[in-house]
């Protein structure tokens, strides 16, 4: 195995002075490894950053004080670079109340790149870097000290080799003049709102909360923000507390007692006397919850007649546009969104529906095309010379 090169950083002055070393990078690759398999909370193990000098494994279980690295990875002259961000960026926010912007996700620079949707970070290092990359340690007890030399190696590659990943997808970006579409793509991974969680917005996480009707989602909606509050404060999983299936049977239930969850399957004697009292008082106030505040699932739109033919026309209009432009159908809309808009196309009448392809950089790419199709004003044909589709406008201009 190449011998990797870092340093490992467990003291104070230590990470002080690889913090002002580190603040003088434009550009740091940034990972961290984490557990959350036995708590509520995240379990923050490591971190490690990567300029293009240097390497750093810190020690969050050593270091009391992290406040000089998130100063650092929340400079705004920095940019800070990660594969697949979400939960990275997730745990430097519930640790510093900051956001490490601005940021490039490599995992969503790709996507918009043609390497693919969600594509792992080590098919990507091997398609950029034709590096292959050890696996052995994707499942390690990080928290367990020390790590092993094949533990440290294995995360500082996870930062070395993400900096000639984000240097080949930026230099890709600005010659396909995406470097727009990207930031559009990141616009919800940037907001704080995106890691904030609302307790009574927990219910639509709930598995098959949608078979239930509205009076009996109000009533959910309260014992799962009281799951959530437990879960938090006894910092465990939520599935410890009590699960889905059980809430899901809390919410049918025309009335609910301590007697009828003594008798209910999935929940003992002691967590009916421990919690049953207040797991009442929930549902009582979900009960009496006024009708104009019941949550309502969103409605299904109608299929109209000739939906699916208008459908596999669309798609066959995206796959031909994804071709060109080397990207993922997929990306650039899904099968649902195809399907809504098919339904609205039989008529076309009133505004389109509120659809991600008919927004930002997708309508310009293939939005607008998506609803000329649908109003006659291209069409699918095929080439004879080559035998392929192509698309071709029946109007001069294109009124979109």
């Amino acid at each position: 195995m190449t011998k990797i090169n870092f340093q490992w950083i467990q003291t104070p002055d230590a990470l002080k002075k690889a913090c002002v070393e580190m603040g003088r990078s434009k550009l740091l690759c940034v990972d961290t490894e984490f557990h959350r398999e036995d708590t509520y909370a995240a379990e923050f193990a490591l971190l490690q950053i990567a300029s293009r000098e240097a390497c750093y494994i810190i020690d969050p279980l050593a270091i009391d004080d992290l406040s000089p690295v998130w100063e650092v990875l929340c400079n705004p002259d920095i940019l800070k670079a990660f594969h697949a961000a979400r939960q990275d960026v997730e745990i430097i926010y519930a640790k510093c109340g900051k956001l490490p912007l601005p940021l490039f996700d490599t995992q969503v620079a790709a996507a918009l790149l043609g390497y693919g949707q969600q594509i792992g970070f080590g098919n990507l290092v091997q398609r950029i870097s034709k590096v292959t990359l050890a696996k052995q340690e994707s499942f390690s007890n990080w928290m367990k000290r020390p790590l092993t030399p094949s533990q440290c190696a294995y995360a500082a590659e996870d930062v070395i080799y993400l900096m000639p990943v984000v240097q080949q997808l930026q230099e890709e970006l600005q010659a396909r003049k995406r470097e727009s579409w990207l930031d559009e793509e990141q616009a919800t991974l940037c907001s704080e709102d995106t890691y904030t969680e609302h307790d009574e917005s927990m219910f639509w996480r709930v598995k098959q909360m949608n078979k239930l009707r509205p009076a009996q989602l109000a009533v959910l909606r309260e014992i799962t923000a009281w799951r959530e509050r437990q879960a938090r404060r006894k910092n465990i999983p939520r599935r410890r507390i009590v699960g889905d299936e059980q809430l899901l049977e809390m919410a049918k239930k025309p009335a609910l007692s301590e007697d009828v969850l003594l008798h209910m399957r999935g929940l003992s004697a002691g967590f009916v006397k421990r919690f049953g009292k207040e797991i009442v008082e929930e549902w009582n106030q979900g009960r009496a919850c006024p009708e104009e505040k019941w949550p309502r699932m969103p409605k299904r739109p109608c299929n109209t007649q000739g939906t699916d033919l208008r459908a596999e026309m669309l798609d066959t209009l995206v796959k031909l546009r994804a071709e060109d432009e080397k990207i993922s159908a997929l990306i650039l809309a899904n099968k649902s969104e195809l399907a809504e808009l098919a339904s609205w196309g039989k008529e076309c009448s009133g505004t389109p529906p509120e659809l991600e392809c008919l927004k930002g950089w997708r309508k310009k790419l293939v939005g607008n095309d998506l609803l000329h199709l649908l109003r006659g004003e291209v069409s699918l044909k095929i080439n004879p010379k080559n035998g392929q589709p192509t698309i071709t406008s029946n109007i001069q201009t294109a009124t979109e």
